[in-house]
């Protein structure tokens, strides 16, 4: 089984002639883009290509003197959204060849194509025409919660905690370059959420229920930058942000502690009850919830429940 200390697949390199050229094939074919950090020129002899998405490991495309002169041992398998059919017809469009047709007449098969270089690939069927579900699955995790009759009190906190459970469940496989990916024109990333979802808690509950004190990182929040929490998640680490969100629900429980649901707030402008909080946590917690289903959709094809 793998462990945290074993080594991982950073990259894939392919020999060529010309890296620049090349790449931009392969960047068309999978969707992969330029490293914002070191944009390719025409004339590099080495070009790197990232996934958006960050699923798979960096392509890199170095020149080398030799020409392709035998059947290159190892090659790209290549799994479509699309159906198969349509895949190799948008990149026989991008200047692929087709080298060899091994489509049966039930549906199963694959092709093999050749880049611009020659370097053979394969394009097999996509996930829909296997019968395999597309992406991962997320477990319900017994939703809705089992508090059918039940007070207020006890209908408001449990459905707050299977939120807040499920935010977790979210984040709880990912990688630090997913976690920061943002796949939508807002830029909206997964880091982000978390950590706008951890400040909301805090304001809520902690700061204006309770009238605590604000606590960091809130406290040295620029006071005039709305999207601070968003925007500054790309530098925290997924860790980092997990055990603020963790903390913050903490201070909230602890805020609610020994409350009824009509004691109004301690600190703001404009009271509100407990009950008030747990109903905002739960809309804000929920929203935020179906925006992370979203992303996670698209940047991995994990779908929620």
């Amino acid at each position: 089984m793998p462990t945290p200390d074993m080594p991982r697949l950073r990259h894939i390199t392919i020999d060529c002639a010309d890296p620049y050229t090349l790449s931009r094939f392969w960047a068309k074919a999978l969707g992969f883009a330029d490293d914002p950090e070191d944009l390719p020129q025409v004339t590099d002899r080495e070009v790197g290509l990232l996934d958006p998405l960050a699923r798979h490991p960096m392509l890199l495309f170095i020149a080398v003197p030799e020409p392709k002169a035998v059947k290159n041992r190892i090659h790209l398998d290549i799994q479509p959204v699309d159906t198969r059919d349509a895949t190799v017809a948008t990149l026989l469009g991008h200047g692929a060849t087709l080298v060899d047709d091994q489509r049966l007449p039930d549906g199963r098969g694959w092709v093999v194509l050749a880049d611009p270089e020659g370097n053979e690939f394969c394009v097999e069927r996509s996930e829909a025409e296997r019968g395999q579900p597309v992406g991962g699955q997320m477990p319900d995790e017994d939703f809705p919660p089992g508090i059918f009759v039940a007070d207020e009190l006890e209908l408001l906190s449990t459905m707050l905690e299977w939120y807040r459970a499920a935010v977790l469940r979210k984040v709880a496989d990912l990688s630090l370059r997913t976690a920061r990916t943002s796949p939508v024109r807002t830029g909206t990333t997964l880091a982000g959420v978390l950590k706008h979802l951890a400040g909301v808690e805090d304001a809520w509950f902690d700061g204006r229920f309770a009238g605590s004190p604000e606590p960091e990182p809130w406290a040295s929040m620029p006071p005039d930058d709305r999207e601070w929490d968003f925007t500054s998640a790309l530098d925290d680490s997924l860790e980092d942000l997990v055990e603020l969100y963790r903390t913050s629900c903490a201070r909230s429980r602890r805020a609610a502690a020994d409350h009824g649901l009509d004691d109004l707030s301690a600190n703001a402008r404009r009271p509100f009850n407990l009950r008030f909080a747990y109903l905002h946590l739960i809309e804000e917690t929920a929203r935020h919830l179906g925006h992370m289903d979203i992303l996670r959709e698209y940047l991995d094809g994990t779908t929620g429940e």
